[in-house]
């Protein structure tokens, strides 16, 4: 008991000792934090990667569908579900920003009359 408490009296008793040991125990404590967040980051980026191309597999995925689609409207017009007309206003963008023109918030909720401020245009 006696060492430990002469230990602890020569530690005490030099403030620079002390301040170097809370300095380097900081410097210790924030190089952890710094590896451990680096290692999330990297993990996080490799997430990144694959979410995109998993991303850009649907998306071709959904391209090679909406092809196919118009092809089978096109050949055979009586054998398709969804006549080539419809398709078109689906998936054409000229068409939807028509049908999207005019705003919801821009209904008279009382005559049923539609008040259009302008087309609006969505980015």
């Amino acid at each position: 008991m006696e060492a430990v408490r002469s230990m602890v009296m020569s530690v005490v008793g030099n403030k620079d000792r002390v301040v170097s040991f809370f300095l380097v125990g900081a410097f210790a404590v924030l190089g952890f934090r710094s590896a451990e967040q680096q290692r999330k980051i990297e993990a996080l980026e490799a997430e990144k990667e694959l979410l995109r191309s998993g991303n850009k597999a649907m998306s071709s995925a959904m391209w090679e569908w909406r092809q196919h689609l118009f092809s089978l409207a096109e050949s055979d017009p009586s054998a398709s579900p969804i006549p080539l007309a419809r398709l078109r206003s689906i998936y054409s963008g000229e068409d939807r920003r028509q049908a999207f023109s005019i705003p919801p918030a821009d209904i008279d909720s009382g005559l049923g009359e539609v008040t259009a401020q302008g087309p609006v245009t969505i980015a």
